[in-house]
């Protein structure tokens, strides 16, 4: 399986600071909410750091950046600390909106670089499962020329389907990321169809019935070389997956409108 494409769209910048304009007038509304805003300020610039790094591997990986899971490890845990921190300043009524609208934001961020770290490591992983299948096909392809014997043709096959399976076990057995997912179950299940040829072509080839042999011959071609179907399923996730970065972009719009809302209610008040 290939890498599939990353990310189309640069990863949003994370939350940024919450200012309030003309809370002038100290009444204790105003008070409260100035107070709220400037806490929440507070636990941001203390962990700017994180947020920092953060939207650089983010930015990096949907740049095309090699971005190693190394440089990912720990990433959600920081961005899930201070999301607690903001949490844990309570704001006033008046603030309800933009504090729900912050926490929506580091939700996403935190759930987004979750998913690339699956990402990372599913494409370090998947090729390394799928390895031995390139050595294991040029092996039976040479196999199947030097045997001259049915049953040296039989074995070839059967140690290629053996390979098949334990390529099969480990790619299923990989925790797969979202976009990749119509992919890789494309893959798994063309593993597991050409495993089923192979034995079916083992059995025709020890029973030595030729015209069963050369039909299963070009099924078995067929099954290890089409690649449409996998293209358009991971095109597919592609699009589910940039669809999480649109939310991200339209959570931080709602926390810009929340913001201007909370600053035109203090202006005419």
């Amino acid at each position: 399986m290939r890498h599939a494409p990353r990310a189309l769209f640069a990863a949003a910048a994370l939350a940024a600071p919450v200012f309030v304009a003309g809370c002038g007038g100290e009444d204790s509304e105003r008070a409260a909410v100035r107070s709220y805003l400037e806490r929440v300020n507070e636990v941001q610039s203390a962990q700017k750091e994180v947020l920092v790094r953060a939207d650089t591997v983010l930015r990096g990986y949907a740049e095309s950046k090699p971005i190693g899971a190394p440089a990912l490890a720990g990433v959600e845990a920081d961005v899930r600390r201070v999301r607690a921190q903001v949490a844990a300043v309570p704001p006033p009524s008046a603030a309800r909106e933009v504090h729900d609208s912050l926490l929506d934001i580091y939700d996403l961020d935190a759930d987004l670089v979750a998913e690339t770290e699956r990402m990372v490591r599913y494409q370090d992983a998947a090729p390394a499962a799928l390895a031995p299948l390139d050595r294991a096909s040029s092996r039976l392809r040479l196999d199947l020329d030097r045997a001259k014997t049915p049953a040296a043709q039989a074995r070839a096959l059967d140690r290629f389907g053996d390979t098949l399976g334990r390529a099969s076990k480990r790619l299923d057995g990989l925790d797969v990321p979202v976009l990749l997912e119509p992919a890789h179950a494309v893959q798994v299940k063309r593993l597991g169809s050409t495993r089923t040829l192979s034995g079916q072509l083992e059995s025709a080839v020890r029973k030595k019935d030729s015209r069963r042999v050369a039909k299963l011959l070009l099924r078995f071609r067929k099954s290890s070389s089409s690649k449409r179907e996998e293209r358009r399923l991971t095109q597919r996730g592609i699009k589910a997956y940039t669809a999480r970065l649109q939310q991200l972009t339209e959570a931080q719009t709602e926390l810009g409108r929340a913001q201007a809302r909370l600053n035109r209610t203090f202006r005419t008040s």
